[in-house]
């Protein structure tokens, strides 16, 4: 049937630390449903089924118009398959990066969260059959593995062959990662650096770990040997912080030394949500994002593409480029010389 809708309606979940919901787009959608809640998994799918019907009656709601997902064209009939689930840990986190919109609580110790409860959903979808080889799972921040029961999900889920992703700080070194990493499937994990200096990586996570994680990615490379092109190395632009050839030059270098054959970039997700009318994204960002690309083809190292940032970049979500000729001048000077 044709009708406008979108794939995460007819087939995601969204398992957050307090809660879940049946769409796992960065966007508006539907509110979180506790765990604690009586009856809250079918609460969930019932409310899923309901929308779908709606939609297929021209009811869109006001929270999915604006939503680049929403796409008018035959749609298969839900069938109770989950195609994708997304595990956002926004609880705990052994790093304190000042660009975070949720400020996790740090801390360095694996914890168990009270009213964190997302292994028995898992566990149930599984039992129902609704999970299988086809399924794809994506684990981010906070920190997944600073999570009690992450280790228990991930084995599951390998057990279940299902495609996996971690995001990572890569703080901590987790031996099960390497394990998923090595799987027949085309897993990946996705570690955060944004820099290529102690010293800015310190003023961007708060934390004193730069050598930790060139160590911890060191034992992935080595782990994984021939299936290292799993690893991703992400670097966000950040205006007047690492938005230079100088850190963008020492990231490569890193990335280099360690065996790292595939990096991403991105942008903080903020910019996109700027105040058009005295804000802008800055010159240096467009510039040091464009370098970026530039280095990885010198350096022969694959660019992940990164749809949503290209975007925000391209100015096709927000108007955010109105700046002055003063502001753009001192962007330019802080790309080409600015050391952080």
């Amino acid at each position: 049937m044709e009708y406008k809708c979108c794939s995460h309606i007819l087939g995601s979940i969204d398992l957050s630390f307090s809660g879940f919901k049946y769409c796992n787009e960065v966007w508006e959608g539907p509110e979180y449903i506790s765990y604690k809640e009586d009856n809250a998994f079918q609460k969930n799918e019932d409310r899923r089924l309901k929308l779908i019907e709606e939609m297929k009656n021209g009811i869109i709601p006001e929270r999915c118009r604006q939503c680049p997902m929403l796409e008018l064209k035959e749609w298969k009939e839900f069938d109770g398959s989950i195609y994708k689930i997304t595990v956002f840990n926004w609880k705990h986190c052994n790093a304190a990066c000042f660009y975070c919109s949720v400020h996790s609580d740090f801390n360095e110790q694996v914890k168990k969260s009270d009213d964190y409860d997302a292994l028995p959903v898992i566990k149930q979808l599984i039992e129902q059959g609704r999970l299988n080889s086809d399924s794809f799972v994506a684990f981010m921040g906070g920190e997944p593995t600073m999570l009690e029961e992450f280790p228990s999900i991930l084995e599951l889920l390998l057990e279940k062959n299902c495609r996996l992703e971690v995001l990572s700080n890569g703080i901590k070194y987790e031996k099960l990662i390497s394990d998923m990493l090595n799987a027949p499937k085309n897993n990946s994990l996705c570690v955060s650096l944004d820099c290529g200096t102690k010293e800015t990586y310190k003023k961007i996570k708060r934390a004193d770990k730069f050598n930790e994680v060139v160590n911890t990615l060191k034992q992935y490379v080595y782990d994984t040997k021939e299936n290292s092109h799993k690893i991703k190395l992400k670097y966000i632009v950040l205006p007047n912080v690492n938005d230079n050839k100088y850190e963008i030059d020492n990231f490569f270098n890193i990335a280099k030394e360690i065996g790292i054959t595939t990096v991403s970039r991105a942008v903080n997700h903020l910019e996109s949500k700027m105040n058009t009318k005295n804000e802008a994204i800055e010159t240096s960002v467009i510039k040091a994002y464009e370098y970026f690309a530039r280095q990885a083809k010198n350096y022969n190292i694959r660019l992940m593409e990164e749809p949503w940032a290209d975007a925000i970049i391209e100015n096709k979500v927000y108007n955010c480029r109105k700046i002055s000729p003063l502001t753009r001048l001192k962007a330019n000077l802080h790309f080409f010389f600015g050391k952080n």
